[in-house]
């Protein structure tokens, strides 16, 4: 008798016992659940100070499911003003002082970090959307100046992130049990801080969070055929952490001491002993090393050719779509594919050890240059098969 023909590409299966058929495969999280939005919750007006930062937080975020990232929309209004009002340079995103994420577990998602750090986060972590993804380009923001009634008022939107990948729900945050929930610190700068000339009469703030989530699918679609009702990699988390080396003039090597988890992008903020971001302290060239092999030579020319192709910011620095003075962002592991996207291979991010040596030499810092703030995003996966199952 001739053996039975198997089509090309097909492995013949044996029988199960009984001649029952095999299980079939679950139905993956993304198509299971549901994406939802909800009201996370809306502060009480709070008077911004002359000179001390007025408490918000700590905010109890209300349990959904799995949280995808809380979206903050936050409105100074400004009335009878006569004062010809101008804004300070990180204005009006600085209007944030204090801004805080953590988990039920006690991992801090976002160090304590003002308004103006998470608006970098925004402008070029690529946090559910693809660039270009600058809020000052966003439809509801405005910042208004000088002498009119309304002088001093503003808006805008950020968002606190969570997940990694919105294609896969990687990093989406479990938030379903009131007992376990996150909590968001959060504080409102003072008028000196956020503005160079104050509106005549301080502005109120108000603060809008709301939640994207996914909903947790039952453990079956009805019909009998099962479902995942967890993301891949659940509990990986992505984390936003902050060093502020103190740097003087002149070539420099710097030790980046965040390590220990896989790093997806670090953010260079170039600041002067007063604080300002100055393009003449940042380095004509850059260089990173690990463990003492150097990994990229940049030219500042080249670097910032480099984010502007990657992130489409081709406008003038300081305004919409444009880079930022003092700002330098090492892109490079994630756009391994070219362009900077929210769900983009996952294949070059940087995997490192506590004694993992990363440094950052500049030649030449400039002559006012008196801190360096370095953000690293970060992600701490439950696996190495849950990190690369996007690559």
């Amino acid at each position: 008798m001739p053996a039975p023909t198997v089509a090309a590409g097909k492995r013949p299966q044996a029988p199960r016992p009984g001649g029952t058929p095999p299980a079939a495969p679950a139905i993956p999280f993304p198509i299971a659940a549901r994406r939802k939005v909800s009201l996370g919750f809306t502060s009480a007006s709070a008077a911004v100070a002359a000179s001390a930062n007025a408490n918000v937080g700590p905010i109890e975020i209300p349990p959904t499911g799995f949280l995808r990232y809380i979206d903050l929309y936050v409105v100074g209004t400004a009335a009878g003003n006569s004062a010809n009002v101008a804004f300070n340079a990180d204005a009006p995103f600085n209007s944030i002082a204090y801004l805080t994420l953590t988990n039920a577990a006690g991992d801090t998602i976002i160090v304590p970090v003002d308004g103006y750090a998470l608006y970098l986060f925004n402008k070029y972590g690529c946090l559910d959307q693809d660039a270009p993804c600058d809020p000052r380009s966003q439809k509801g923001y405005s910042a208004t100046t000088g002498s009119g009634g309304t002088g001093g008022s503003f808006a805008f939107k950020l968002r606190v992130p969570l997940e990694i990948d919105p294609e896969t729900a990687f990093g989406a945050v479990p938030s379903m049990a009131s007992n376990k929930s996150l909590q968001l610190g959060l504080q409102i700068a003072s008028s000196a801080t956020i503005y160079s000339t104050a509106p005549t009469a301080a502005p109120s703030v108000q603060v809008t969070g709301y939640q994207a989530f996914w909903a947790q699918p039952k453990s079956d679609n009805g019909r009998g055929t099962p479902q995942a009702t967890v993301p891949d990699g659940n509990n990986s988390i992505m984390m936003w952490r902050l060093d502020t080396p103190a740097v003087t003039p002149g070539d420099k090597t710097i030790k980046i001491n965040n390590v220990g988890n896989v790093l997806r992008l670090i953010i260079f903020d170039y600041r002067t002993s007063a604080g300002a971001r100055s393009e003449s302290d940042v380095p004509g060239t850059h260089y990173i090393r690990l463990n003492n092999d150097e990994m990229y030579y940049l030219s500042d020319g080249k670097w910032k050719d480099d984010m502007s192709a990657a992130y489409k910011y081709d406008a003038a620095n300081e305004s919409a779509k444009g880079l930022d003075n003092g700002i330098r962002v090492f892109h490079y592991w994630m756009t391994s594919d070219g362009g900077a996207k929210a769900s983009a291979p996952r294949s070059q991010y940087l995997p490192t050890l506590d004694t993992t040596l990363l440094q950052y030499r500049g030649v030449s810092f400039g002559a006012t240059i008196s801190t360096l703030k370095i953000y690293t995003c970060e992600i701490k996966p439950t696996s190495s098969a849950a990190l690369y199952q996007h690559t």
